[in-house]
């Protein structure tokens, strides 16, 4: 079980991590790839980041016993609390949007059929797995997140290999980058893990579970990143970059579509658990009308449009939550050798 559990949550907070914005290369390209070669060990300082906050988190939950995701958030930012709450929750809700937009495009992309008609499709997927709740984080997770790692490492040695035309970039901002894509991520990764604090059993598994989920983001993001940096002139500007080095090559089309939506689909489900958990918190209303609603609610932010969301809100509330991090790595330390 101590082993088990430790795969599962490592599983689990490389799947909300890798979401559309990753799978589809546009997040590594807009926080990377632009920076050439610097954007390589900026990448690693987020991996770094993101596995010491996984852990920060955990030890939190670990140690408080809290038995709601607001007595949670209380603990760690006392009277700011609410406010911070309700912009993570809001922050979920945007991702959650982001990944019903990315699921859409890239089914409408793959299979050339109609963009509603696509998100009609992923929306109801996501729709029935939201039925089982926390168990369907655990489960989907379990069992995608595993071919996620493999499927998108081949499919970037691959375009390395056979997709390179060497270019130089600017590396103007490549210093703040990692920590802006590491604050994002990072805050939505809170209420997942709060909502699986079951299994967060001991410190050993806190530990060794946050450095394996590191491991995983930076051994798939890495092998995605290395042909993305070398094609940037030909795929800055595209909302699902992958998917145009790839071309019409069509088994590696298809290796990558599964990796895509395996991607998107574990990071909605997740947010999407993560957010009914907290509307049921205050409101008493029927799981399945709610679960309605978010989707609903998701379509319509989701019409923004996915390169929007990733190129202008992403960076935003980045700046935003290097606070939140700040402090939660703050309780971390001070309460870590208690």
């Amino acid at each position: 079980m101590f082993y088990k559990n430790i795969f599962k949550i490592a599983l689990i907070y490389t799947g909300t991590i890798l979401g559309a914005g990753f799978a589809t290369g546009k997040e590594l390209v807009t926080f990377f790839a632009s920076f050439n070669k610097t954007g390589i060990i900026g990448f690693f300082i987020s991996c770094f980041l993101l596995s010491l906050i996984c852990m920060a988190t955990l030890h939190i939950i670990y140690k408080v016993k809290a038995n709601t995701y607001s007595e949670f958030m209380n603990i760690i930012f006392g009277k700011f609390s609410k406010y911070i709450e309700y912009f993570n929750i809001f922050l979920l809700f945007v991702l959650f949007s982001a990944m019903l937009a990315g699921g859409g495009a890239t089914i409408s992309n793959t299979f050339n059929i109609n963009i509603n008609l696509s998100i009609f499709i992923f929306c109801l997927v996501t729709f029935i797995s939201l039925i089982f709740g926390k168990n369907a984080i655990i489960s989907i997770n379990t069992i995608l997140v595993p071919m996620l790692i493999i499927g998108g490492g081949l499919i970037g040695i691959y375009l390395y290999f056979y997709s390179v035309e060497p270019v130089f970039n600017n590396n103007t901002k490549a210093l703040i980058s990692p920590f802006l894509y590491t604050s994002y991520n990072a805050i939505t990764t809170i209420s997942v893990l709060f909502a699986i604090r079951h299994i967060v059993t001991n410190k050993k598994t806190i530990f060794y579970s946050s450095i394996l989920a590191g491991i995983f983001i930076f051994i798939i993001g890495i092998c995605m990143l290395l042909p993305l940096i070398e094609n940037y002139i030909n795929i800055y500007s595209e909302p699902l970059p992958i998917l145009s080095l790839i071309g019409n090559k069509y088994f590696i089309k298809e290796i990558y579509t599964f990796t895509v939506l395996a991607a998107i689909f574990t990071t909605a489900v997740s947010n999407g658990v993560a957010l009914e958990n907290w509307f049921k918190e205050y409101f008493k209303i029927n799981t399945l009308l709610l679960n309605l609603i978010i989707l609903l609610c998701g379509v319509l932010f989701s019409l923004m449009g996915f390169s929007n969301i990733v190129n202008i809100v992403y960076p935003l509330f980045g700046f935003l939550g290097i606070f939140e991090i700040v402090v939660i790595l703050i309780v971390f330390l001070t309460k870590a050798f208690d």
